[in-house]
């Protein structure tokens, strides 16, 4: 698991560029989506995204990971149901 702050701005192309000390990366989502294919590479299965530096309203970034960026990168399944007993 790991986690990144974003800025994903509106432009798909613009290029992964570190801020405030290489604590936010201000990136389109074609730089997201290399970036989440190179921690795949290595090993990761899970990321988390904080987004609360983002200049673009939060409903719209999450709107375009929904549709643009998470369909590539689809759910690993999970552990079968245990049953309840009661």
């Amino acid at each position: 698991m790991t986690n990144e702050w974003i800025d994903l701005v509106d432009d798909p192309g613009y290029p992964r560029t570190p801020l405030h000390g290489g604590y936010v990366l201000r990136t389109g989502r074609r730089g997201l989506m290399a970036l989440l294919e190179e921690w795949q590479a290595a090993g990761v299965n899970h990321a988390a995204f904080g987004i609360q530096f983002s200049q673009r309203p939060p409903a719209e970034v999450l709107k375009e990971l929904a549709r643009e960026v998470l369909p590539h990168f689809p759910s690993h399944e999970g552990p079968s149901a245990a049953s309840a007993v009661w």
